[in-house]
Formats: C-alpha cells, structure tokens, sequence
C-alpha cells in the first residue's frame, strides 16, 4: 500500500524496542519477590525456558495452518493475482498470531493488579510463621 512503510517501521522498531520488557520488567521481579529464596533460581529457569521455547515452538506451526485457513496457497505460484492473495492470507496469519497472543498477555498482566498484592501478603505471612517456627526450635533445641 501507499504510505505503509513509515508506519510499518515505526511499529516494527517500537515492538522490537519495548516487546521483550515484559519478562525482564514484570516477570522477573514478580518473580524475585513473590517466590521464595529457596526456590528462585529454579522457577526463573522454569519461566525463561518455558516462555522462550513456547513462543519459538508453536509460532511457526500456527502461522502455517492459519496462512492456510486464510487462504495461502503453499507452492510455487505461477499467478501473479495468487502471490497477492496469498501474501495477504500469510500477513493476516502473522497479525493474527502476534496480535492475539499479546491482547491475551495484556489481559494477564492486567490481572497482576489484582493478584500480585494478594500473594505478597501470602508470602509475607509465610516468612513470619516460619520465622515463628525457626525461633521456636531455637528455644527448644537451647533449652
């Protein structure tokens, strides 16, 4: 189309600037916070592997059968008219698996408004009865 190109790489660098803030802005210090000592390394690990081959796993396999639910045709292309139709079907696959998944993401994150002070609050209460439970053993493992 006519004009695309600036407002394509205006949203392409935005995205590419911005779009991996979210595990090491929110993820990670969530997770550095709510998650206990013990634990923390491990459930980052779990979270980084997870997230990361997730995305790199089942991105391609959706693109693929939604290009072709939307009309791709996979082949050479002898039609000029089918090169048009099927690069629209392949950008409607992408938007589709890119735009989805965030709105998804946005509407989790937005959650965390919620939840994030609720499990703080759980944590804490942990950490106190435990403290409770250490200081007690003290006494009677001193007595």
């Amino acid at each position: 189309g006519q004009g695309g190109f600036g407002a394509y790489l205006a949203l392409n660098l935005a995205f590419g600037l911005l779009g991996s803030w979210a595990q090491s802005g929110t993820n990670f210090p969530i997770l550095s916070h709510i998650v206990p000592a013990s634990a923390r390394s491990r459930v980052m690990a779990w979270e980084c592997a997870l997230e990361n081959s997730i995305a790199n796993a089942v991105g391609p396999i959706v693109v693929g059968n939604l290009a072709g639910a939307f009309g791709y045709k996979f082949g050479q292309q002898e039609d000029k008219s089918m090169n048009l139709a099927s690069a629209e079907a392949l950008g409607k696959a992408m938007a589709a698996t890119i735009c989805i998944p965030w709105i998804i993401c946005f509407l989790a994150y937005s959650l965390l408004h919620w939840s994030y002070p609720r499990d703080v609050r759980r944590l804490e209460l942990q950490e106190q009865r435990d403290a409770q439970e250490h200081g007690d053993k003290s006494k009677q493992n001193s007595a």
